[in-house]
């Protein structure tokens, strides 16, 4: 993940385990240098293993963020 076009959000309160994975959030900033598919930006696991058939189908397996955005 690249630092210019994500942020990470803390969260108050805590517990043990797996504190730093439960209060850490990335948030998205213009999406110019996330990628869609493969970059851990949504839901903690990269799109392209959560939709594995989607991703096999599509046609633009490299995109960024904001072209995806751009292309509706």
């Amino acid at each position: 993940m690249v630092e210019d076009d994500l942020q990470r959000e803390g969260r108050e309160g805590a517990a043990v385990g797996r504190w730093f994975d439960n209060n850490i959030r990335w948030v998205v900033g213009n999406g110019r240098k996330t990628f869609f598919w493969t970059d851990n930006w949504l839901g903690g696991v990269p799109l392209n293993l959560q939709f594995i058939r989607l991703y096999e189908l599509s046609v633009n397996k490299d995109c960024l963020v904001e072209e995806m955005a751009r292309m509706g």
